[in-house]
């Protein structure tokens, strides 16, 4: 909830959003009863005609039967329409409304029957015909529950009808027939109305719980944090340890102590959740680095010793981004965002990873036609580091691991099938017979403390970009994984030089970013770039800005919105009401979590463009003109 919303207006807004969730879910419970009504109504009404053939005009009955029949087929129409529509919450009213109305004709249409199939002359027609009504009425206390004014409609005139012409016969017996009749109305519509009741309760109840469930994740997260802060102290304690061996055996003593603490954690984290999250707050920050390097070198002019300690801390900046890249693809696990790069650098950036650190060499050897791919760098660049770690760690002592790359034509293929094939070769003491089947398995593993998750991970992740990876051991002699993917005759687009020259404009515009650093830093660049910048810190800020300043006759003319907003309204919800507000306004996405899907498709979601964390300066400068360019061509024309 925005922070300058009183308690009181909180609580009423929550009220309301409570209210229209209950709502739709009553008209979703009435459109499923729809079908179940309509075969219902469709017997009935044939068995009701049927019987009443010899003691009422066949003209009435005809009549009758084409108007009930009519009015099921429509219903039935419309409940298709409404779930091929999947309608909003916004349109749940005129959904609602338009069912009552077919409830009230379908109502209408029995309570005719009372009286163009009652044969006055023929009493058991008569009770047949209040037995069949009574029946439907009973039948619709349950279908028509959820909404009060869906039951009053149909049932109020399917019973009133009935009494009514009983009533109209004149003797003492049919009118006491239709008071009881009467009663029989009341007494079920409050039967249906508590009915209705106890559906509204467990529907309350229902929200309730998702809102437990929602506070359970929010202490989820709290424990995620806390367990950060246990990871530290384990840091600590450890350093303490090697400085001071008089205190040692005290010190394992607290350590295995917290160890113990930091173990029961660790089993209500959820990694994923954790992993994406750590990564999209590192971007974050890398972009607050990385702009503000920048806006250091453009102050700096050509004093060359600094400018080389600023490109070198760039350079770190983009490092450390790729290494958020390849921890989010762990987090999302999902589908690959495909783009067509280069393997060749795929191999050298984490073989280069690979090498930090290791006791062992890693020679590679890369063929000089080797061919680029179609895949999601940032999941294939995991699954080579955990090949390439696997090898590390069979060679505890050092050693050499072998990594090749080439091209190769699977045999026996219909047509000519060319892949790629990445082969990571180490001399440890290979995978024994009996373990090599199950090493792809969801966790299994052999090493003490290990989840099991590695292998199985890379192997989802080749096949689902139509991909082998294979293992050959012999024990004592080493292990080889074998990586094959789809080849692509074409080759990356070469990536346009970072220009030197800065554009400038003098648009109004509105940052949307929750993180405050980030905010201050873009409203500093563009407004050094000669920009008009106002800065908010969630979706529902940013779309009270944009009403304001469009009351005034000054609205915004783009707006950069974060995908991602912890505890408000995010980009994606943002844009389409901004669309609602201000149709021409240009809308720019920006995330941290720069593998999401949206990131790659934006105009899909109702962007113009887009800006991935972390940026530089000369990119946020060329997105902005770029959009802002064809918003002055359009008024040109």
């Amino acid at each position: 909830m925005p922070a300058n919303f009183s308690p009181a207006e909180a609580a009423h807004l929550q009220g309301d959003s409570r209210s229209r969730q209950i709502r739709a879910a009553q008209v979703r419970l009435l459109y499923s009863n729809v079908n179940v009504g309509g075969v219902v109504t469709l017997v009935a009404a044939t068995v009701l005609a049927r019987l009443q053939w010899g003691v009422v005009p066949h003209l009435s009955i005809i009549v009758w039967g084409l108007y009930t029949f009519l009015i099921a087929v429509a219903r039935f129409m419309l409940a298709r329409r409404y779930w091929r529509a999947a309608p909003w919450s916004l349109e749940t009213s005129r959904w609602g409304t338009t069912f009552t109305i077919g409830a009230g004709l379908a109502g209408a249409g029995w309570g005719a029957a009372g009286f163009l199939l009652y044969p006055a002359d023929h009493l058991a027609g008569q009770m047949f015909l209040v037995f069949i009504l009574g029946g439907m009425m009973l039948g619709a206390a349950s279908l028509l529950a959820p909404r009060p004014e869906a039951f009053l409609a149909f049932m109020v005139p399917t019973g009133i009808a009935p009494a009514v012409r009983l009533m109209l016969q004149g003797d003492e017996a049919h009118l006491e027939m239709g008071l009881l009749a009467g009663i029989f109305v009341v007494a079920t519509l409050i039967t249906t109305r508590r009915i209705h009741q106890t559906i509204v309760s467990s529907l309350n109840l229902k929200f309730e719980n998702q809102d437990l469930v929602e506070d359970l994740q929010i202490e989820k997260r709290n424990t995620e944090a806390l367990n950060e802060q246990l990871e530290v102290r384990v840091q600590e304690r450890t350093a303490e340890l090697q400085r001071s061996t008089e205190r040692l055996r005290d010190e394992i003593r607290q350590r295995e102590l917290i160890e113990e603490e930091l173990l029961r954690a660790r089993k209500l984290e959820s990694l994923g959740v954790l992993a994406g999250g750590i990564a999209h707050d590192f971007n974050n920050f890398l972009t607050v680095v990385q702009g503000n390097v920048e806006m250091a070198k453009m102050q700096l002019g050509r004093n060359q010793p600094v400018r080389a300690i600023l490109d070198r801390t760039a350079s770190a900046c983009q490092r450390a981004a790729l290494l958020s890249s390849q921890l989010l693809t762990f987090a999302k696990g999902g589908v690959p965002v495909r783009h067509l790069v280069s393997v060749a650098k795929l191999v050298t950036d984490a073989v280069d990873l690979a090498r930090a650190g290791a006791q062992t060499s890693i020679e590679v050897s890369i063929a000089e036609d080797l061919r680029c791919a179609e895949v999601d760098p940032g999941q294939i660049g995991q699954v080579l580091h955990n090949i390439l770690l696997n090898a590390r760690q069979a060679m505890p002592e050092g050693g050499i691991i072998e990594v090749r790359a080439e091209n190769v034509v699977l045999a026996g293929a219909q047509r000519a099938d060319t892949r790629v094939r990445i082969s990571i070769r180490d001399y440890g003491s290979g995978i024994p017979v009996d373990v090599l089947p199950r090493i792809f398995d969801p966790y299994f593993t052999t090493k003490p403390g290990g989840r099991g998750l590695g292998l199985a991970t890379s192997y989802a992740i080749v096949a689902k970009h139509g991909g082998s990876l294979s293992a050959e051991s012999r024990p004592g002699h080493g292990t080889v994984f074998t990586i094959d993917l789809p080849a692509s005759e074409e080759s990356p687009a070469p990536q346009a030089p970072i220009s030197s020259e800065i554009r400038t404009g003098t648009e109004r515009l509105l940052i949307m970013d929750d993180d405050d650093g980030l905010r201050v830093l873009l409203k500093a660049v563009l407004t050094n770039l000669g920009y008009e910048v106002q800065t908010a810190r969630d979706g529902a800020e940013a779309i009270a800005l944009c009403e304001d300043a469009k009351a005034f006759g000054r609205g915004f003319d783009a707006v950069l919105l974060d995908l991602t907003v912890s505890g408000g309204m995010g980009g994606i919800e943002a844009a389409a009401r901004l669309r609602e507000l201000d149709p021409p306004v240009k809308l720019i996405v920006s995330s941290g979590y720069s593998d999401a899907p949206i990131m790659s498709d934006y105009r899909k979601y109702g962007f113009d463009d887009v800006i991935p964390k972390p940026w530089r300066i000369a990119e946020v400068s060329e997105v902005f003109q770029r959009v802002l360019a064809s918003a002055r061509d359009r008024k040109a024309t």
